[in-house]
């Protein structure tokens, strides 16, 4: 590994100002930035440690918002009577997130901004690839089981955070500390795809940290699930997941995002569209179902994808509707 320097931060501001150097990166749990810099995959000069950060893992509910900040454990965050309560998709997501090592010591904020799984762009030698500024993506003509089958550009990579597709079904907004102060965005705002920029995942810039999460009152208590299709249950990263909130019945308000299979996390608003006012009957949570895969491109191997978005839509507003 490439020699850096490390420091730690004491406050946002603090690390907002340590990350200003070229090549600065900020790190909590380590899961994921430490695997990146091993091979060699973005140039680290500078490591900034944001766990000396007092008050940013705390989970608690105010002002009818629950508030999580990015330094709580994703073990915590699944443990959390309150989250299970009042967000049980988000804990059902945390408690699917890899093993319970990495629960342990893996944070909300990283997951949330963990770089791509894309095996082409985790091999040191495929320096062409568009995700490291290359001009090529391998996996349009290679192995694309893990990939997007929705919003793929120059890049089909996935976005593999568990808990971001949880967040996006509850509404939830990302407060984000730059060096103007901070600034709140939502989460479907937060991710972008290759379309903007296929080198970044979030809107967050190298000098901005997430500071926490806030899931809105709208949100909170309302029956919601989070469902998750991978090879070894938690450990592997999801070939195919789903959460959802829904009220009523008839429905009356809904949110459905899709992970694994998109750029970004996939919110499937025809399907939202069309549940609204309808009784979730086996024949509506049928259509629901396969209009949840309209407009999906596969690629050569990555068709299977269809029907486990519509098996796991089935089943999460299957269990929505008791």
């Amino acid at each position: 590994m490439k020699r850096f320097e490390h420091t730690s931060a004491t406050s946002a501001a603090e690390a907002v100002k340590l990350l200003s150097v070229q090549n600065a990166r900020a790190i909590a749990g380590g899961t994921d930035l430490l695997g990146v810099m091993k091979e060699g995959l973005l140039p680290t000069d500078r490591v900034v440690d944001l766990k000396t950060i007092k008050g940013l893992d705390t989970i608690s509910e105010d002002s009818g918002q629950l508030r999580i900040g990015a330094l709580a454990k994703i073990a915590d965050i699944a443990a959390s009577d309150l989250v299970k309560t009042k967000a049980p998709a988000l804990a059902q997501a945390a408690a699917r997130v890899a093993s319970p090592q990495i629960r342990n010591m893996g944070t909300l904020g990283g997951n949330m901004a963990q770089k791509v799984r894309c095996w082409y762009f985790r091999d040191a030698d495929r320096t062409d690839c568009y995700k490291r500024n290359g001009s090529f993506c391998y996996a349009v003509f290679g192995a694309s089981d893990l990939h997007a089958i929705f919003g793929g550009a120059a890049c089909f990579a996935v976005q593999p955070s568990d808990t971001a597709t949880a967040l996006s079904a509850l509404d939830a907004s990302v407060v984000i500390a730059g060096p103007t102060g901070h600034r709140t965005v939502s989460i479907d705002d937060f991710y972008i795809g290759p379309d903007t920029d296929y080198l970044r995942e979030t809107v967050l810039a190298q000098d901005e940290i997430i500071e926490e999460v806030r899931i809105p009152a709208s949100s909170l208590g309302k029956p919601s699930v989070f469902l998750k299709a991978a090879p070894r249950k938690s450990i592997d990263f999801a070939r195919g997941a789903v959460a959802a909130i829904v009220t009523g019945n008839p429905v009356d308000s809904v949110r459905i995002t899709l992970g694994a299979v998109a750029p970004t996390p996939h919110r499937a608003k025809n399907v939202e569209a069309f549940l609204k006012g309808q009784r979730l009957t086996a024949d509506v949570i049928e259509q629901a179902a396969t209009m949840a895969t309209d407009g999906a491109k596969p690629l050569a191997s990555n068709g299977y994808k269809v029907q486990l978005v519509q098996g796991l839509v089935r089943a999460a507003l299957t269990e929505l509707a008791g």
